[in-house]
């Protein structure tokens, strides 16, 4: 049997306000779907999935969430946080410290090993430079390599 529509708390236009400022796809998406059953241009779950070529499994979920937690509940979209990072403050902190100073690190190689043998991480070279080059935005205190026959112009 087919399943009631929700009653729409807001009214078109401010759903139609709110498609216009959302710039993230995925509560645009929700907001159309809220905007369609508002402006009567759908009647059922089926002709919404339709049109936003949604399965109307999740059109369904979405309409249940409406109705559960309101607009609010229904534009809270879970995001994961990832993994969480190999490297620890305090090795960032240490290497950014000797970076900072005249002597520094010559290859990513030194600031590899000191990862490994002082902070006891088991870390990547990959990954350390990675937090080097692009976190802390840093570069290796080594000279480019010349040519020997070429003359001082100092």
């Amino acid at each position: 049997m087919n399943k009631a529509l929700p009653k729409i708390k807001e009214t078109e236009e401010e759903i139609r306000e709110m498609l216009k400022s959302e710039h993230r796809v995925k509560r645009q998406n929700r907001l159309q779907a809220l905007y369609l059953i508002a402006s009567k241009q759908a009647r059922s779950r089926s002709t919404v999935s339709k049109m936003l070529g949604f399965n109307r499994n999740t059109i369904s979920e979405w309409f249940s969430v409406y109705e559960a937690g309101g607009l609010e509940k229904l534009l809270d979209i879970y995001k994961p946080s990832g993994a969480k990072p190999k490297m620890t403050a305090a090795a960032i902190a240490e290497i950014s410290e000797i970076l900072k100073t005249e002597k520094g690190f010559r290859t990513y190689t030194e600031i590899h090993q000191l990862v490994v043998e002082k902070h006891h991480l088991e870390v990547s070279y990959r990954a350390v430079h990675n937090v080097v080059r692009y976190k802390l935005a840093a570069k290796l205190k080594s000279p480019r390599p010349s040519n020997p026959k070429k003359k001082n112009l100092k």
